[in-house]
């Protein structure tokens, strides 16, 4: 009895441990990735990305629901077409190692020269054509709505056309091992497991947004970051004329201290808010919320106040800078080194 126990008993051990090493990759992963796509999602657009990501995962949870609904109400059908073949490919064919769809993107060759890889990456492609018609949508509307009339059709292609290469990317590095994971989860009716994979990925998308909210400054998107030096480049004077008004504003809610001033010099509270607000006469509202405020401490000799954004280039802000009586300062030299050392941090998370 002993020989056949230990030769029955050793493979059923080797495949429990390769389940739990498994399982701590899974972990590792829905702990790191909500945290990363939030995170990114400030930097790029990643609405078309999320939606791909919503809508595969509700095909595999309601799988059986949907496919009811969608024989009854053709129109449903057509809409889900992408969604529940994608579930269907998977109910009848168990998902490969988790390994192998994080690394997915660096094994381009073997799924494009293996029939079945190349069947399943047909299946993912199509989340990637979704996301290019989002895409294209919403970068019509940005184009006239947000980008017209200073910002030319050249720099709108150029951005518009890496973040759909960040998109599809990030479709398919996020979308496949979470997708898979769900499958295979569902297939071994491990159903505990995959409800603490849920928490976790939600408690680390939580956390992800929870020390963006408790960022004492703003962090806009690199979209709003170019647009709001090219805008400003664009429309030379508007943006001086515009950004004069707010420090006016600003230096008048500074008069009637309803302000709170940072270590640092930056400025939070009513100057901002204002100087903000005044803003959004020439700038996009996204693009003057990554203005940022700083001034002199109370007492100094030359007070002053400083409106500036991140440039084109890193450590090279947009800027309008007054002092007290209302003149402008438009040289750098002659901003407060206090200052120009905060100015060259912004952006910075």
């Amino acid at each position: 009895m002993g020989p056949e126990h230990l030769s029955g008993s050793a493979p059923s051990n080797g495949r429990s441990l390769a389940g739990h090493a498994e399982y701590a990759l899974r972990l590792v992963f829905f702990a790191a990735v909500p945290f990363g796509i939030v995170i990114l999602a400030t930097l790029v657009p990643m609405t078309a990305a999320l939606v791909n990501i919503v809508l595969a995962l509700g095909a595999f949870f309601f799988g059986e629901v949907l496919r009811k609904h969608a024989q009854r109400r053709g129109w449903l059908g057509k809409v889900l077409r992408r969604q529940l073949a994608f579930e269907e490919y998977y109910r009848e064919r168990p998902p490969k190692p988790f390994l192998y769809y994080v690394a997915y993107p660096l094994l381009f060759p073997y799924w494009l020269s293996v029939r079945e890889a190349r069947r399943e990456f047909w299946l993912f492609k199509g989340y990637t054509v979704v996301t290019l018609v989002l895409a294209i949508v919403a970068g019509i509307y940005r184009y006239f709505v947000v980008y017209q009339p200073e910002i030319g059709l050249k720099v709108f292609l150029v951005s518009f056309g890496i973040g759909f290469a960040i998109e599809a990317l990030a479709v398919i590095t996020f979308l496949m091992p979470i997708a898979t994971t769900v499958v295979a989860l569902h297939k071994k009716a491990q159903h505990g497991r995959l409800v603490v994979l849920l928490v976790v990925a939600l408690l680390s998308a939580a956390g992800a947004i929870t020390i963006l909210a408790l960022r004492h400054r703003t962090f806009p998107s690199l979209e709003t970051r170019q647009r709001v030096s090219t805008r400003t480049l664009a429309g030379k004077k508007a943006a001086e004329s515009v950004a004069d008004d707010a420090l006016r504003a600003a230096w008048k809610q500074r008069r009637l201290k309803n302000y709170e001033r940072d270590t640092d010099g930056t400025v939070d509270g009513a100057p901002l808010d204002v100087a903000r607000e005044r803003l959004t006469a020439f700038y996009r509202p996204d693009e003057a919320a990554a203005f940022e405020l700083w001034t002199t401490a109370r007492g100094d000799k030359t007070p002053m106040m400083i409106l500036y954004a991140e440039g084109p280039r890193k450590g090279r802000p947009v800027f309008r800078a007054m002092r007290a009586d209302g003149s402008v300062v438009e040289r750098a030299k002659d901003i407060p080194k206090p200052a120009l050392r905060v100015m060259r941090t912004v952006g910075n998370f």
